[in-house]
């Protein structure tokens, strides 16, 4: 492997430039339908939770088919982000794996036409052998780290409400009435128009 390293490295960099690229385009787009597919599963998880709390009063009044039909329309609502999300991935593979296929067969086009004798046939082949699986690694490398920050959405949100102010309290002791108010049980209207 050694004798052939450099070899593979010289190709190797440019392709991991050009992977990376792929990936920082592929990312922001990526990261907003995560966003957009976990807001729209929030409704369709409330609505068949209310559903199912008001099954009885749902039959009751023959409301079946109206509830299912807004079922199945919020369902269609989160299923769209979620197929453009792995429309966007399959596209990220789909360019990661012809880039990988041009480099591999331009790779073996450049070993059969050099001159006999001008490198060993059988570093040739161990080029070849760590070349392929070097273009399977990668591709898999760059797949797996944005189907991770696809995943790291539901973090961020959940860091973004930790960043959320409180709210008031329930009592504010400097706003309290006295302990012994009322005093007397009457109501009096003042200026009263």
């Amino acid at each position: 492997m050694s004798q052939v390293a450099w070899q593979v490295f010289v190709i190797f960099i440019p392709v991991t430039g050009i992977c990376i690229w792929y990936q920082q385009y592929y990312t922001p787009t990526a990261r907003e339908l995560a966003r957009l597919s976990g807001i729209q599963r929030a409704p369709y998880l409330h609505h068949f939770a209310e559903s199912l709390a008001g099954a009885a009063t749902i039959r009751a009044y023959d409301q079946e088919d109206r509830f299912m039909q807004t079922n199945l329309g919020l369902v269609d609502n989160e299923s769209r982000p979620w197929f453009h999300n792995v429309s966007a991935m399959e596209w990220l593979s789909f360019r990661l794996n012809i880039l990988s296929n041009l480099v591999f067969a331009s790779s073996l086009v450049v070993l059969v036409s050099l001159p006999e004798g001008v490198i060993n046939p059988s570093i040739a082949g161990l080029a070849v052998t760590y070349g392929l699986n070097l273009n399977i690694l990668q591709a898999s490398v760059i797949w797996n780290l944005c189907n991770a920050e696809n995943k790291m959405i539901s973090v961020e949100r959940i860091l973004q409400y930790s960043k959320l102010s409180s709210e008031v309290p329930l009592v504010i002791e400097e706003c309290r009435p006295p302990s012994n108010w009322p005093e007397f049980g009457k109501i009096c209207f003042k200026n009263l128009h």
